[in-house]
């Protein structure tokens, strides 16, 4: 879309989610059933249960779909499903072509964050930051895109607010510096903090910093991936030991949350050491020190009170093919379907920490050239893992001015999945077009943020064979 100064900025960004509003209480006005399609990872799952919220506040009979992505088949079957309205939510932007061609004569909202590619149809209303000369990848969520829209709907809507801060996070919008979330989704975080419903504050990051005694909170610790610390409990132990800090108070596990800023203090230091004595950026351990986002209406010693282990148990649900769990959980269940979810989540850690100790221990699975930096999954990682193995291990690479490849093969072995990430300082490439481009030399699909992207398409012949000689590994290959 050409820019001009009516649509340029956040006011223009405002005035289409307003237009996209109209076009919801129109439907609502209508009746008929709406089709929701959502993209399969946290961000995707918040954005859903934004939308499924409104209707249902609404009144509106609706469906939900979550999908990893739009081919070919997934938009056949959706123009089969009888006439009614549709709505994409962190999905549709990079596949406008194929929904055109397939769905033009629908009623269609799209709310998305990615690079938009094509135009929509007349009729069609799209809200994309991308379009109004704003950042996707860092200033708004698909969750964003969708609660900004939902807003406009009315006061009522503002509840929703938590959910598109568990979105952004979700979708690793907190890397700027001090963790805070930034731009459009600022206006979410105002919302619920308002509304008394979260409270945001200044601490180290640690995964169950409320819930899990010291040792296990920094073990599990994946966003920064914290090399040789990160599911690894013995280390986490002996950095507590070498920083004097207590795991245990009166038989009583300690949680980050028990710790004084003097041992706070000492905890940084010793993992800066620690990191630096095998050879890793120290300055890894800033990115421990950030906002946190607790979400003061959830029961306190549960992961739904902290708003990045909220986030966390959706992208389990997402990787292990339950996004429905999500959903439910997002919308209210904290009965059958949080029990459910949570131990979905525990199968999904116990996979992702055999996976990421394979590509820690095992040789040949991770390779570093001048450029890249390439973990060999073949077929023992699976392509459910692949994006959540790509955005753990990217969080490490501090410094390294490599992109970070991680490729799988799906179950039949004929299809290659790809996640690619690029790390601050790294080559100023568009990782999304690069994707899009490579994927359709192997009749498949492709997309994403200029700094993080993925792929699917046939393997080429050999790949899941494929490791590197021992002269490859450092030295000058190409990319």
């Amino acid at each position: 879309m050409a820019l001009s100064l009516d649509v340029f900025g956040r006011e223009g960004f405002l005035k289409t989610a307003k237009r996209a509003s109209e076009v919801i209480k129109r439907w609502a006005k209508a009746g008929n059933p709406v089709t929701i399609i959502s993209h399969v990872d946290a961000d995707g799952i918040t954005a859903a249960s934004i939308m499924a919220s409104c209707f249902y506040k609404l009144e509106v009979p609706f469906k939900a779909r979550i999908v990893p992505w739009l081919d070919e088949t997934v938009v056949e079957e959706l123009a089969s499903e009888p006439e009614g309205p549709m709505v994409f939510t962190d999905i549709g932007s990079s596949y406008m072509e194929i929904l055109a061609r397939k769905l033009g004569t629908r009623e269609v909202l799209v709310l998305d964050h990615h690079p938009p590619v094509g135009s929509p149809p007349p009729g069609w209303v799209e809200v994309n930051p991308h379009n109004h000369g704003l950042d996707g990848t860092i200033e708004v969520s698909g969750a964003g895109v969708t609660y900004l829209v939902a807003r406009e709907l009315g006061p009522e809507m503002k509840e929703l607010a938590p959910l598109a801060v568990i979105g952004a996070l979700g979708d690793m919008q907190d890397r700027q510096e001090g963790r805070a979330l930034k731009g459009l989704n600022e206006i979410a975080v105002k919302d619920a903090v308002g509304l008394g419903l979260l409270a945001v504050s200044e601490d180290l990051v640690f995964y169950g910093r409320e819930t899990r005694p010291i040792h296990k909170a920094m073990a599990y610790t994946s966003s920064p991936y914290i090399p040789g610390v990160s599911y690894q409990e013995d280390n986490a132990f002996a950095v507590l030991s070498k920083a004097g800090v207590k795991v245990k108070e009166d038989d009583r596990w300690r949680t980050v949350s028990d710790l004084s800023d003097e041992e706070k203090r000492r905890l940084l230091d010793a993992l800066a050491e620690f990191l630096a004595s095998r050879g890793h950026p120290p300055e890894l351990v800033q990115k421990l020190v950030g906002a946190v986002y607790t979400l003061v209406r959830e029961e306190p010693w549960t992961p739904l009170r902290d708003a990045r282990e909220f986030a966390s148990l959706l992208n389990a649900c997402a990787r292990m093919e339950r996004p429905d769990l999500g959903v439910a959980v997002c919308m209210g269940d904290r009965s059958r379907g949080l029990e459910e979810a949570m131990s979905v989540l525990e199968e999904y850690r116990s996979r992702l920490a055999k996976c990421l100790s394979k590509v820690q221990k095992e040789p040949g699975v991770l390779e570093e050239r001048k450029l890249l930096t390439v973990v060999h999954g073949g077929s023992w990682m699976g392509d459910r893992m692949v994006a959540a193995v790509a955005s753990i291990l990217s969080s490490g690479m501090v410094g390294s001015g490599r992109v970070l490849v991680v490729y799988a093969l799906e179950e039949d072995g004929q299809n290659a999945k790809v996640s690619v990430r690029g790390p601050p300082g790294g080559p100023d490439v568009d990782l999304g077009a690069i994707m899009r481009e490579v994927a359709s030399m192997f009749s498949g699909l492709g997309g994403g943020h200029d700094v993080a992207a993925g792929a699917r398409g046939h393997r080429p012949e050999g790949l899941a064979l494929y490791r590197p000689p021992p002269q490859a590994s450092g030295g000058e290959a190409g990319p």
